[in-house]
């Protein structure tokens, strides 16, 4: 009686074991379901564009297009193989040597900049994602249309240029993403080291030469990204108080000479090779050569990489370095610029410059 009781205890425990392990499985499945659920990856998320816009994009983005300096940036943040359209302005030059495949992609973009957009061409390359350039509200409501995000821009100061890289670097993934972080830092670090290094100097006058031999002088104004650099790096730029508020890099900000007699530059930058000739030549007299600048040949031809620095590409994060080289040639005695292009053609291009290539960045040909 004992041994039947016995027995009808340990069946009634093995029992009540199998059923609460029947029971814990069943839990862990209905747990492992539910966290399955919760991990399920979302088809879009939301970026906030260079004019404040909430833009949603497909989570995860392979396709993109870019107008100008833009090109360099993706670039710059490791992304260029997701470039589906691109900008006929960095189709030539140095970008091709750096990024050979620019050539192939097709030119969404056309003329000078950042170049205007074509929309059927963007339509024929399908990108997920266009990022800026000269594009009217009807092209933009296209783009939408097709579900194509756009993304605004805004590239007037060292802010401005950051949070774009920042922008841009979210767009393309995580590995994008800390590489925009690295650039920032090393685009941060190089403005405060000519700020602190010029901050007791006495101030250089500057006038930066945007136009060509032809027609009107033009120049920049004081939102212009390069006014920042110019400033950084101790300097102050002559037509600034000219021109407190015009839009940044436009064709219609001149002067006469008039205004550079009275305002005499210690310093002349000069965007382009022929401008720059056509000043420094003395076999073809011209007012320019009666400028204190030009007697003292204080005028620089301004470098021009994968994309010139003086204008609002992340390259410009050297632009404040040779500046400060050419206005303090002093207090920067040690800097070396060619070092500092080298630097960061291999850091941010993965690209070992040739000396062939920095003669052709520090003294561009065109």
């Amino acid at each position: 009686m004992k041994n039947l009781k016995s027995k009808i205890v340990i069946m009634s425990l093995l029992i009540i074991v199998m059923i609460t392990t029947v029971i814990s499985a069943g839990c862990g499945k209905e747990k492992s379901s539910s966290s399955n659920q919760n991990t399920v990856t979302p088809s879009t998320r939301t970026v906030v564009d260079g004019n404040g816009n909430n833009v949603t994009i497909p989570y995860k983005v392979d396709r993109i297009a870019a107008g100008g300096a833009l090109n360099q940036v993706v670039l710059l943040v490791g992304g260029a193989d997701k470039l589906v359209a691109t900008a006929e302005g960095v189709q030539k030059g140095f970008f091709p040597k750096v990024y050979p495949r620019i050539k192939e992609i097709p030119a969404a973009y056309t003329g000078s900049g950042g170049g205007t957009l074509n929309v059927e061409t963007i339509l024929q390359t399908n990108p997920q994602v266009v990022f800026g350039g000269t594009t009217g509200l009807a092209d933009q409501e296209k783009l939408k249309e097709s579900k194509i995000a756009f993304l605004g821009l805004k590239l007037e100061t060292p802010e401005d240029i950051k949070n774009t890289v920042s922008m841009v670097g979210k767009v393309l993934g995580k590995e994008s993403e800390e590489r925009a972080k690295k650039f920032n830092e090393y685009y941060d670090n190089n403005l405060k080291y000519v700020r602190d290094k010029t901050k007791s100097a006495a101030k250089v006058k500057v006038f930066e030469a945007t136009g060509s031999p032809k027609g009107a002088i033009t120049t920049i104004a004081a939102n212009d990204i390069n006014s920042s650099y110019i400033e950084a790096a101790g300097g102050v730029n002559i037509a600034a108080e000219k021109f407190p508020s015009a839009p940044a890099n436009s064709a219609n900000i001149s002067v006469d000479f008039e205004f550079l007699y009275k305002n005499q530059p210690d310093v002349i930058t000069v965007r382009s090779r022929d401008m720059y000739d056509y000043i420094m030549n003395p076999s073809t007299p011209n007012q320019w050569q009666s400028l204190e600048a030009v007697k003292n040949k204080k005028v620089y031809l301004e470098a021009k990489g994968v994309y010139l620095w003086s204008v609002r590409s992340a390259e410009g994060a050297l632009q404040p370095l040779w500046l400060a080289k050419n206005l303090h040639p002093d207090l920067f005695e040690s800097l070396d610029i060619k070092a500092k292009t080298k630097e960061y053609y291999k850091t941010f291009y993965d690209y070992d410059l040739s000396d062939s290539d920095l003669d052709g960045i520090l003294n561009p040909k065109s």
